[in-house]
């Protein structure tokens, strides 16, 4: 199995409106703009991905249908869960699917677990999934409440070092990142954010797995062409980061939402409750922006 690396896109996940199903149908279209701009792979089902407001059956299906429509993009599956038996339940699905990588959020309801209730955790999972299962750890303290700790870190290290691949790092903290990439080089370690793809680039990331590539493909992976290219990562990485700005007032996944309208020409899509989406105002407002950032204003 090829490794992961390159710019990964927490993909959006289409419902058919605030309260119904998933649009599989709207699926194989979106995948086809997201390799058409240059991505490597995509992480379905994560955060940006609403992959919490769905059920395990849902989830499974749009895996389904990712798979099947994959193309040459690599696929990693978010599959953590409250539950521990819905997070093994839904990564051995993943993994039957033939997904590339899971990415497992700790148990997030559970306020202030113990560093070793948490690190048991991820131990029985391992323990419930093939031995050749690419593990992936999800750092984002801010949404979950529980870090990945180095702690953890070291010992799912030492009880399954064959599982665990690697992590992604949406903490937003560069130094946390550089010392991850520093001190494990034997994992694969991801920044979550946007901001931070050229950075980490430069000081060994195996790239970089964000939001803002759902719906601006061809932003993020110019930072990467300019990296490896001798071109200007310092101007790529700033018109990234300026667009970053614009969405960061607004909830993520319904300012992504609204812009892949323009950017992709995508039919529009819903959001799952308790998420709202903009209205006119924000979306002529969110627009208006980008087209000057995109135009050197």
């Amino acid at each position: 199995m090829a490794e992961i690396r390159g710019i990964i896109s927490a993909i959006l996940t289409p419902f058919t409106s605030d309260v119904g199903p998933v649009d599989y149908e709207w699926l194989p279209e979106y995948l086809h703009f997201l390799a058409d701009g240059g991505l490597h792979g995509v992480l379905a089902l994560g955060t940006t991905g609403e992959g919490p407001s769905m059920s395990v059956a849902e989830r499974i299906r749009t895996l389904d249908i990712i798979m099947q429509h994959r193309g040459e993009l690599s696929v990693i599956a978010g599959t953590g869960c409250a539950a521990l038996t819905d997070t093994i339940a839904l990564s051995r699905a993943a993994l039957d699917l033939g997904v590339d990588a899971i990415l497992v959020m700790p148990p997030f309801y559970i306020k202030q677990p113990k560093e070793i209730g948490v690190l048991n955790y991820f131990r029985a999972l391992c323990d419930a999934l093939p031995a050749d299962a690419r593990i992936m750890l999800y750092h984002i303290p801010q949404v979950t409440g529980v870090p990945i700790t180095t702690t953890i870190i070291d010992g799912l290290l030492e009880s399954h070092p064959n599982q665990f691949y690697g992590l992604k790092d949406s903490s937003g903290d560069w130094e946390h990142s550089k010392m991850l990439i520093d001190r494990y080089p034997q994992l694969r370690i991801f920044t979550g954010s946007d901001r931070l793809i050229a950075r980490a680039l430069a000081g060994g990331a195996a790239g970089a797995i964000t939001a803002l590539s759902s719906a601006f493909p061809h932003l993020a992976r110019a930072v990467y062409d300019a990296f490896h290219q001798g071109g200007d990562v310092s101007a790529a990485q700033a018109k990234l980061s300026a667009v970053r700005d614009l969405i960061d007032p607004i909830n993520t996944p319904p300012a992504l939402k609204a812009a892949l309208t323009w950017t992709s020409h995508l039919p529009e899509t819903a959001l799952r409750l308790p998420l709202m989406p903009l209205d006119n105002e924000e979306v002529n407002a969110l627009r208006i922006a980008y087209e000057r950032i995109m135009a050197g204003a």
